[in-house]
C-alpha cells in the first residue's frame, strides 16, 4: 500500500511507537491528515537516547519501522508548548513559529521495512498486515484539536532490527542492487602551501533513458556545491571533524594531501551542507558561530525542511538570507 512518510532520527521515532511521544514539534504545516509511515533515519542522538533510557543497540536506523495516524497539526506559543511537554518531550527552549503534529495509534511495522529516506513528506510503497491494510484512511479534513490521549503501546525487542546503521545500509544495497539516488560528499581542495579549501557536494544520480546495457552506470548530476575555506572553515572546524567521526572517519584522515572524496550519510550530509550554504558569504566570526550552532540544534524535521528551502528553486537564496538572520538575529 503506498503512504505518507516521514523522517524521524532516533530515539524519537521508537519514543513515538511506544506512545511516550505524542506531538512531534515541526517548523512546517500540513494540510494532510491520515496514515503516516515512520521511517528512522540513519542518525541516532545519544544525549536523547540517555535521557529517556532508550537502548542504541536496539534502535532500528534506515527503515520504516512502523505507522501512525496523523490527526492534527496545531500552532504552538510558548505557552502551549511548556503544557504539553510531556506530550512532546522537547528539551530546548521554545522557539516561535513550531508546529505540533499530533500522532495516535502507534503500531510497528514487523519486521522493519528498509527504504531510503527523503526531505519532507514522502510516498512509500508499504507492505501492512492484512487487518491493517483493511482500516479506513483518517479523514483529510483538519480535525479538532480537542482529542482524548490515546493508551500508550510498548514495543517488544522482537519488533525491533538489531543492527546498526552500516549494516542497513549493505541490506539495503543488497536487497534492491541498487546504488543510492543521493550522495553526499566532502572534497578536500589543497590550495598554495599546506592549506586546503573543503567542497560540500550532492549528488543525484539518474538513470540513462532507455538503458540499452545494464551495466552501464548511471548519469551523475550535482545538485548542490559550495566551497569553504579560510576563516569561515576554521570556525566550523569542529562540525566538520564531528560529521566525519559520525560517518567512520578519524579526524587525522582530514588532510590537504587528502584525495578520494568523504561520502557523508544522508542526515549528516543535510546538517553539513546546510552550515556550507549559510555561512559561506558571511564575514563576521560570531555570525559564522551563531549559524552554526543553530544548526547543529534543529531537529531532524527542521533540518530537512530548511535544506529543501535553502537548495530548491529560484527562492533558495531568499532561504538561505532569512536563515541567517533567524539564526544569529540579525
Amino acid at each position: 500500500m503506498k503512504l505518507k512518510a516521514l523522517s524521524f532520527r532516533q530515539p524519537w521515532a521508537a519514543l513515538i511507537l511506544e506512545g511516550r511521544k505524542t506531538l512531534d514539534l515541526r517548523t512546517w504545516a500540513t494540510h494532510y491528515r491520515g496514515r503516516l509511515a515512520i521511517y528512522a533515519s540513519l542518525e541516532v542522538e545519544k544525549e536523547a537516547c540517555q535521557a529517556h533510557r532508550v537502548d542504541i543497540a536496539q534502535l532500528t536506523t534506515g527503515a520504516l519501522i512502523g505507522i501512525v495516524d496523523l490527526v492534527d497539526v496545531i500552532p504552538l506559543d510558548e505557552a502551549a508548548y511548556n503544557a504539553r511537554q510531556a506530550e512532546h518531550l522537547g528539551g530546548r527552549r521554545f522557539r516561535p513559529g513550531l508546529y505540533g503534529w499530533v500522532l495516535t495509534n502507534p503500531r510497528p511495522l514487523d519486521p522493519p521495512q528498509v527504504v531510503k529516506g527523503r526531505l519532507n513528506l514522502f510516498d512509500v510503497d508499504v507492505q501492512l498486515p492484512s487487518v491493517e491494510s483493511q482500516k479506513p484512511n483518517v479523514t483529510s479534513q483538519p480535525t479538532s484539536t480537542n482529542f482524548q490521549p490515546f493508551d500508550k503501546a510498548s514495543t517488544s525487542s522482537a519488533h525491533r532490527l538489531r543492527a546498526g546503521p552500516l549494516i542497513l545500509r549493505q541490506a539495503q544495497n543488497n536487497a534492491f542492487n541498487l546504488q543510492p539516488s543521493t550522495e553526499f560528499e566532502l572534497r578536500v581542495l589543497p590550495e598554495t602551501g599546506n592549506g586546503y579549501r573543503l567542497e560540500f557536494t550532492q549528488k543525484l544520480a539518474e538513470s540513462v533513458p532507455d538503458q540499452p546495457f545494464l551495466y552501464q552506470q548511471p548519469t551523475i548530476k550535482t545538485r548542490v556545491s559550495v566551497e569553504l575555506g579560510g576563516y569561515a572553515l576554521r570556525a566550523i572546524a569542529d562540525q566538520v571533524i564531528e560529521t566525519l567521526r559520525q560517518n567512520g572517519y578519524k579526524a587525522t584522515d582530514l588532510s590537504a594531501a587528502r584525495r578520494p572524496p568523504f561520502v557523508l550519510s544522508e542526515e549528516s550530509g543535510v546538517r553539513l551542507g546546510l552550515i556550507f550554504l549559510t555561512v559561506k558569504p558571511i564575514s563576521k566570526m560570531k555570525r559564522i558561530e551563531a549559524i552554526s550552532q543553530g544548526v547543529r540544534q534543529m531537529t531532524a524535521e527542521e533540518l530537512y525542511y530548511w535544506y529543501s528551502k535553502c537548495t530548491g528553486g529560484p527562492a533558495a537564496e531568499r532561504a538561505q538570507k532569512a536563515l541567517r538572520i533567524l539564526l544569529s538575529a540579525e
